[in-house]
Order: C-alpha cells, then structure tokens, then sequence
C-alpha cells in the first residue's frame, strides 16, 4: 500500500524558490547556457523530491521513496514510532511527523498524508511496536 507525503504550504514555497533560482535566473541572466547544467540537475533533483516522496508498506518491508533515492526498512526491526514535529531534513515534505526508530536506534522522519492508515499498516506486519502518540 503506497502512502504520499503530507505536503505543508510552506515547504511547496520554498521548493518554488528552488526551482526558480535554479532555472529562472539562469535564463534570465543571459548566459544560462554555460551554467545551466547544474541548476538543471539540481531544479531536476528538486523536483522528484516534491512529486516522489512517498512511502510503501509491501509485505514485510517499508520502502522510502526520497526522489530519486529508495531504501528499505524491515518492518519486523521497528521498535517505535512517536508522533513528532519537526522542520529538519528527512524523507518529508510536512512537519507533522512520525518518527521511526529501527533497527538498533537508527532513526528515520516520514510523514505520510494518512498518517493513521500508515500505522495501521505498519502494525499489521509488526504488532509489537511500541507507539507514543501525543
């Protein structure tokens, strides 16, 4: 089952500016040819991220989608999630999130649109997942 990314108003703003410095002002500028390539991949880069993060839980594995990059999380290895806010990077888009905690203390932020039918999902393949809801 695929799970998008709650997208917040402000982080679509801020993926806006990114995309126009990274292909308007290299247009606007005059001599966006020589220096286009690198606001290209980046403007590239920027925009898997917004239309590509997601979430899939598929059996006993969670897949991150981050744009172009994907990892897997064995559900079986999640110890906890707690519902969390926070701005700071990871695989979301919102900063209503949930955090993970798996596989001897690492930690990963998701932050699903259908946040209860993910943990939903999550518990189906891990029942013995400790959740701390605010």
């Amino acid at each position: 089952m695929y799970f998008p990314s709650k997208k917040d108003g402000w982080m679509g703003f801020l993926h806006l500016v990114i995309l126009f410095l990274c292909f308007g002002l290299p247009i606007l500028s005059g001599e966006w040819v020589g220096i286009f390539v690198v606001p290209l991949v980046l403007g590239v880069v920027n925009l898997l991220i917004w239309f590509r993060t997601g979430y899939r839980v598929d059996g006993e594995d969670l897949e991150v989608h981050y744009g172009p990059i994907t990892f897997k999380v064995p559900i079986h290895k999640i110890e906890r999630v707690d519902f969390i806010k926070s701005p700071f990077v990871g695989p979301a888009l919102s900063v209503d999130r949930m955090g993970i905690t798996h596989s001897a203390s690492k930690f990963l932020t998701v932050s699903p649109k259908d946040q209860d039918g993910f943990l939903q999902a999550l518990k189906e393949s891990n029942p013995h997942m400790v959740v701390n809801r605010p």
